[in-house]
């Protein structure tokens, strides 16, 4: 559920979103011989935006609306589309000068941007599985946060470039660079969870393929050039979804050495 999420909502938000979380399953009971599983997520979005680049409960409800809608679509997971709804939507602002005292103003202005959805899968003896999705939905609108870019790049070695991919309206450009963020970002949030805020694909070069990327951090606490690099030499054996060249990849320009 996680990785289908964030693959819609990488697609839909880029960088603006962070990822999804996993909030709590219920049962819901609807249907003879269908067990429903009601699943609340919570959607986190980069706490540096300004309120107005925020994207409304509606419409996020909307994103998951068209995806799941969409005849061809591969995810592992049935929703009836016309069930999903906004069931609550709350809005806090906060200010550097909230007082210390105030648990509240703290707790909001230490989370990031956040949109809550349950969503409801299904699985039933039937052969036709029928399914409910609800979504609740709350944002909070946080302080401005400064932050810090570095350039990261890497070779996928036996990929074909393709000239497409010099076009960032292609579709063979929006589908690698959904896939390379979805992919990576859970990696380098595990890492650096206080500071790392979004990965953005900037473009993609030929030599098999080269892939050129930025990644934000907190001002207050920016890793080095080699710890950004080695969540990529860590995660690499793990990913299948493209090829990384643990010897190609360079930081700020700087080849890293291993």
């Amino acid at each position: 559920m996680i990785e289908t999420y964030d693959i819609i909502y990488f697609a839909q938000y880029g960088s603006i979103f962070i990822r999804t979380i996993v909030i709590r399953f219920r049962a819901v009971t609807r249907l003879a011989r269908t067990n429903i599983t009601a699943a609340e997520v919570g959607l986190e979005f980069n706490r540096s935006v300004t309120p107005a680049q925020l994207p409304t409960p509606d419409a996020v409800a909307q994103v998951l609306v068209n995806a799941v809608s969409t005849p061809n679509n591969t995810f592992n997971l049935s929703v009836q589309a016309d069930s999903i709804q906004v069931l609550q939507t709350n809005i806090a602002n906060v200010t550097t000068t909230a007082s210390p005292t105030s648990s509240a103003a703290t707790t909001a202005s230490s989370a990031a941007t956040t949109a809550s959805s349950a969503a409801t899968t299904a699985s039933s003896a039937a052969t036709t599985a029928s399914s409910a999705t609800t979504t609740t939905l709350s944002t909070t609108n946080p302080t401005t946060e400064a932050l810090v870019s570095r350039q990261l790049s890497f070779r996928s070695v036996g990929e074909t470039f393709t000239t497409d991919l010099l076009n960032t309206s292609s579709e063979a450009f929006t589908s690698r660079a959904t896939l390379i963020t979805s992919t990576l970002s859970p990696f380098y949030q595990e890492e650096f969870p206080s500071s790392f805020r979004s990965l953005t694909v900037d473009s993609f070069s030929n030599g098999s393929i080269i892939n050129n990327m930025t990644l934000g951090f907190a001002s207050t606490s920016v890793p080095n050039d080699t710890a950004i690099g080695n969540v990529l030499i860590n995660a690499a054996p793990n990913i299948t979804a493209f090829n990384i060249d643990t010897s190609s990849i360079s930081v700020e320009g700087t080849l890293l050495m291993q």
